[in-house]
């Protein structure tokens, strides 16, 4: 018997036939042609949810950051008593501060003082803001934030509050409306107001 025909013959016997390595690409780019599209939308409806996310996440990081600038401030003011408004033209209101924020300042139960025109003494009047003035304004103010050189709460021995204590028990119905003050307070915008009213005559505030 010849083994090495036997071996030949068995050494020269073919390897089980495979797919190729041409076919097998071929079916592995299939497979990703036919996966492709479901995989792309869930992938853009990740990014979506991510976007929105993040842009919730912004704008409540800025909601809170201007809150608390202005939660910031206006947690000094004393509810229990009158504040002076210190305007950037020299003029001064006396009130109550409702509301602060870096937009504005609202106040409310306002008061000024005047002096006479051409008085150089240190006399000085309390007039209260309403309808004793010529244009006749509501009693509350709205004054730009840039406006405000600064603010400060005031006590109760001092002599504006003292003042306005003895203002209020004069006229505890509010100010006597007959009498209508030739003063004018200067705007909180501008202080070309002022200058207007002292070259009429009409006086100004300081």
């Amino acid at each position: 018997m010849d083994f090495r025909q036997t071996a030949q013959t068995a050494g020269s016997r073919p390897a089980p036939a495979g797919p190729s390595p041409a076919v097998a690409d071929h079916r592995e780019e299939k497979g990703h042609r036919a996966r492709g599209p479901r995989d792309s939308r869930w992938a853009q409806l990740l990014q979506l949810v991510v976007l929105i996310g993040i842009a919730i996440l912004l704008l409540g990081i800025a909601f809170s950051f201007n809150r608390g600038n202005g939660g910031a401030e206006s947690k000094y003011v004393d509810k229990s008593k009158y504040q002076a408004v210190f305007l950037n033209n020299g003029q001064v209101y006396f009130g109550n501060i409702s509301s602060l924020n870096d937009k504005f300042v609202r106040l409310k139960n306002i008061y000024y003082l005047t002096q006479a025109s051409g008085d150089q003494s240190s006399n000085y009047s309390l007039v209260k803001l309403g309808c004793q003035q010529i244009h006749d304004p509501t009693d509350q103010m709205v004054i730009n934030r840039d406006q405000v050189t600064f603010w400060e709460n005031l006590n109760d021995s001092g002599k504006v509050v003292a003042k306005i204590n003895d203002f209020k028990k004069q006229y505890p119905n509010g100010p006597d409306c007959s009498q209508v003050s030739n003063q004018t307070q200067a705007s909180p915008n501008s202080s070309q107001s002022s200058q207007n009213s002292t070259s009429t005559g009409t006086g100004t505030n300081k």
